[in-house]
């Protein structure tokens, strides 16, 4: 049964900026922390390229999550996050399952 949209986005800081970089994507999770669509955030840096930090999502639906980078606040986070980004590499959309069967 689909329970929700799931998103995983790797973004490739410049040399050097992936701590900076984390640090205002964290922002954006405490933003999300207050919208009741947003199911999960999560963020990873890797152990073996500290410029690259990976979200995981999960909401409602996509609507939802599109909706939320219209938010005002997100809107500010990204414009700040945008110079450090050297690349973004984004999965397919996922459909978010549970433990019930599946067909």
């Amino acid at each position: 049964m689909k329970i929700g949209f799931g998103l995983v986005t790797t973004f490739h800081a410049h040399m050097g900026e992936g701590k900076a970089l984390a640090a205002i994507i964290l922002e954006a999770g405490s933003i999300l922390e207050e919208i009741p669509s947003c199911l999960e955030y999560f963020v990873g840096v890797s152990e073996e390229d500290t410029d690259r930090v990976t979200v995981f999502e999960m909401w409602a639906d996509e609507g939802h999550h599109k909706a939320s980078l219209e938010n005002h606040e997100i809107r500010t986070i990204i414009q700040r996050a945008e110079p450090l980004i050297q690349k973004i590499e984004r999965n397919e959309p996922l459909e978010m399952l549970n433990g019930e069967d599946y067909s």
